[in-house]
């Protein structure tokens, strides 16, 4: 019996929305779809004309359920998209789509005291059918964008030997549900038949719904592992990146000594301590005219053979620094002003001695705290205050 009516609608509607729904959740899925509404149009096509074609003429039910596997394989065999995820997918909702619309067939037949094939032969009962089975499918693919996390897993463990199992299970559960829609074509007025189909059915999805848990939870489990130990390299990158921006923020390019912002913040990470410290200001001779004699090329030589000699002369725990042009600064942590004089002394004669080309500088000191009863001194104030102290050493070894 053929049927043409405006109760065909209902599958041509249902279909659009499930084309929309389905479109959005594989985008979700991963697969990147070009075109517009056009193009949605055409992926819903082969489904929408097998469900109103079967609305309309009522061919086999094992043949429409064919047919719409086949056709979901059209729509989701795009490029670039893994072949184990595509055939996940397919079976997956294929199967579920079956298994309701079976469960809701045998449902109504059950109510309605009829035979499933009487049922099915009555166009109100195929379009309601088709109808209420795509609009549950349009739901279900509509949250399927929500579920970050299991689309995390489907998208990066599609490929996992832990699904192979499952891949096999769908494929049989599929077949086994295609063999069971033949007792929609029974005549057979056994009322229990659609019972029949309908707990076999329900049994199947049990089994799948307890499978589908199961890899799910060893699945995430794999994939919240990975997503750790990305999270954690890339932290780790993030603080290398701020590690080498520190460092360079820290160094002084051309000397390879620290930078003037360098030796203030450690120098004021002591103060906040209370811990004593002392602060050496240095200032070089000579830099002047072996820039004008010799050129700048030559000054700057002076100045790094300067800093690394200097450096050579320091403990580990000294924190020495280029404050600008020809002035230098040693931060010398728990050192007394006494002892950080004499060590001076010794420096500046090593290198205007032992070595050739000899160097030669002014220095100054100053303490933290600079008596035992005041602590109000900043860091400014202690670096200013050696600043002095240089400035009236040069004045001295110039007279």
């Amino acid at each position: 019996m053929i049927y043409f009516s405006w109760g065909l609608l209902v599958p041509v509607l249902f279909s659009l929305l499930y084309g929309i729904t389905g479109y959005r959740a594989m985008r979700a899925l991963g697969y990147t779809q070009k075109g517009g509404v056009t193009e949605r149009i055409w992926m819903t096509l082969p489904v929408l004309l097998l469900l109103t074609l079967w609305c309309i003429c009522n061919f086999p039910i094992p043949l429409l359920y064919g047919l719409v596997f086949a056709g979901k394989i059209f729509r989701l065999f795009q490029k670039g998209i893994k072949r184990n995820m595509e055939f996940f997918i397919v079976n997956l909702t294929h199967l579920m789509t079956m298994a309701f619309h079976l469960i809701l067939i045998g449902v109504i037949a059950l109510i309605m005291e009829a035979t499933m094939k009487e049922l099915l032969q009555q166009p109100f009962w195929r379009i309601s059918t088709c109808g209420v089975t795509l609009a549950v499918d349009s739901l279900v693919f509509s949250l399927v964008p929500r579920l970050k996390t299991p689309l995390g897993v489907i998208k990066t463990r599609a490929d996992s030997e832990e699904i192979k199992p499952f891949m096999t299970f769908l494929w049989f559960a599929n077949f086994s549900l295609m063999i069971d829609s033949i007792l929609c074509l029974s005549g057979n007025s056994w009322k229990l038949l659609p019972l029949f189909l309908v707990g076999s059915t329900l049994l199947l999805e049990f089994y799948l719904v307890g499978f589908l848990r199961h890899l799910y939870s060893i699945l995430s489990v794999q994939y919240l592992e990975e997503e750790h130990y990305h999270l954690q390299r890339e932290l780790e990158h993030q603080d290398r990146s701020a590690s080498e921006l520190r460092n360079k923020t820290a160094m002084e390019p051309m000397t390879g000594i620290f930078s003037r912002r360098y030796i203030l913040e450690q120098a004021e990470g002591l103060l906040k301590n209370r811990e004593q410290f002392s602060v050496v200001y240095i200032d070089m001779d000579h830099l002047k005219q072996i820039n004008d004699q010799e050129g700048h090329d030559a000054g700057d030589l002076y100045l790094i053979r300067f800093a690394r000699e200097f450096s050579a002369c320091l403990r580990a725990t000294d924190i020495f620094a280029r404050i600008g042009g020809d002035e230098f600064a040693v931060l010398l942590p728990g050192c007394m002003p006494e002892r950080a004089m004499q060590r001076l002394e010794g420096i500046r004669r090593h290198l205007a001695e032992d070595l050739e080309p000899p160097f030669s500088f002014s220095y100054g000191i100053a303490t933290f705290p600079e008596k035992a009863e005041e602590d109000g001194d900043s860091v400014e104030m202690v670096f200013r205050r050696a600043d002095l102290a240089m400035y009236q050493d040069k004045q001295t070894r110039t007279r």
